[in-house]
């Protein structure tokens, strides 16, 4: 498979960052969590990220996929 430009792989990673602290925003806020620090925020997108792309990886998926497939889980679930 041929690499992609660093350019455009820093552009994709800044999308899957940005989703990724929506979907940490939602998740605090749903469970009535203080707000994280920008630098919080940041740090557990960071984090997030590197463990989905590690769950595609061994799952061979797409990060993509593992996306959707968590977001319904979510969605779908019920709340207490």
């Amino acid at each position: 498979m041929k690499m992609l430009p660093n350019s455009i792989r820093n552009h994709i990673r800044r999308g899957e960052l940005k989703l990724a602290k929506s979907i940490l925003r939602w998740k605090l806020e749903k469970e009535g969590s203080p707000p994280l620090e920008n630098s919080d925020l940041d740090a557990a997108a960071s984090r997030l990220l590197d463990e989905a792309r590690e769950i595609a990886k061994k799952r061979g998926m797409n990060l993509l996929d593992i996306l959707k497939e968590e977001a319904r889980r979510l969605f779908n679930s019920k709340s207490p």
